[in-house]
């Protein structure tokens, strides 16, 4: 699958520290082949289908499939995700 990150993703991702962005970068590179079956991967409640990834305890990653491609549009601290959208 190929992956399509919003710009606001990769600027957020930009900011952070080296061994974050590493992290972040190899669950993004999984994504393409597992889109829903990795670990700490939940199916949200919605509309549209969307998905949530925990990364590392620190970081959550939101987004879509849509047949080839993962769509990744947020990207937040685990502890703003939980403020934001409660513990999803």
């Amino acid at each position: 699958m190929r992956i399509n990150i919003e710009d606001r993703v990769k600027e957020f991702i930009r900011e952070l520290p080296e061994k974050d962005r590493r992290v972040i970068g190899e669950h993004i590179e999984r994504l393409s082949e597992h889109p829903s079956a990795m670990g700490n991967i939940k199916k949200l409640r919605t509309r549209k289908p969307r998905w949530r990834m925990h990364i590392s305890m620190k970081y959550t990653l939101f987004y879509f499939v849509d047949s080839d491609t993962v769509w990744i549009d947020k990207i937040m601290t685990i502890g703003q995700a939980h403020k934001k959208y409660g513990k999803i």
